[in-house]
């Protein structure tokens, strides 16, 4: 399919399960950055995670949400047969050239991202909206001061330009503060095990 000039935001996650905070990123996304999609990028295996319930049922969680017209599931790193986002980001933007991509994620993936592989590779290949959660361990200060942040401190835009980040060349990231929405997979799955 031709997504010449969209901007597409990639939603990547575990989504262990899915549930109303997730739509609220997304949502706030689309608004904020002016999106044409969101495509939800459910991990196959999260390699920081311990094992997960099988794609295919985390898959259906992100389904049951009812996800509006703009936004729809994407099953490209099964179809790249990718594990790590810096392969995933880069394989998307040589397939389609010249879509306008941005990768979201929350403030909580924001402090982990230097633990991810070839995590300056990411922030290089595709701007990236950070999105702010709720809680004192993803506070904003903190997201907003860690070691991505620092490194990458000369290429941020104010939350008020965030509707041209996805023209902006990478590195390029933005940091939102919507209404906080206080739901979490952990939660979710804690309050099932009890």
């Amino acid at each position: 399919m031709n997504y010449e000039g969209l901007s597409i935001g990639l939603f990547g996650g575990s989504f262990n399960p899915a549930h109303d905070g997730h739509m609220h990123v997304a949502k706030t996304a689309l608004r904020a950055l002016d999106l044409d999609q969101i495509w939800w990028m459910v991990s196959p295996q999260n390699p920081l995670k311990p094992e997960q319930p099988s794609y295919e049922s985390r898959v259906d969680t992100v389904r049951a949400l009812g996800l509006p017209y703009a936004m729809r599931i994407s099953h490209m790193e099964v179809a790249f047969g990718t594990q790590f986002t810096v392969d995933t980001v880069q394989l998307a933007r040589q397939k389609w050239p010249k879509t306008n991509f941005v990768f979201l994620m929350g403030a909580d993936n924001f402090l982990q991202l230097p633990r991810w592989k070839n995590w300056r590779s990411i922030v290089e290949t595709v701007p990236i909206a950070i999105i702010a959660r709720p809680g004192k361990n993803y506070s904003a200060i903190r997201a907003r001061t860690g070691k991505a942040a620092q490194i990458f401190r000369d290429y941020r835009l104010p939350e008020a330009r965030a509707d041209i980040l996805k023209y902006c060349e990478a590195p390029a990231w933005c940091y939102l503060t919507p209404p906080m929405n206080s739901q979490s997979s952990s939660a979710i799955r804690a309050a099932r095990k009890g």
